[in-house]
């Protein structure tokens, strides 16, 4: 099975289709099709794909981006049975 380059022609995709959806689909790799010398498309895996969306997500709050970037910023450490009872567990 030859590597395939990251970036393929929509006529390359097509013949190595199913070897493009293997590797994607394994989550060892990203693929960008393009057709008409412009990129068009990328292939990835689904799970990926969600952490993208989930990701964008997170990033859309204002809120919780700054509660993320205070908490980076604390020095505060918490023991397992601490977060434990945070959480109510």
């Amino acid at each position: 099975m030859p590597t395939l380059s990251s970036v393929l022609p929509a006529s390359e995709a097509r013949t190595n289709f199913y070897q493009i959806l293997e590797e994607a689909g394994s989550g060892l790799r990203q693929f960008t099709i393009s057709h008409r010398n412009k990129p068009n498309v990328v292939i990835m895996s689904a799970e990926e794909f969600e952490g993208w969306q989930e990701t964008l997500e997170i990033m859309s709050d204002k809120k919780l981006v700054k509660s993320i970037e205070r908490a980076r910023k604390s020095t505060k450490t918490y023991s397992q049975e601490e977060v434990d009872k945070m959480l109510g567990w």
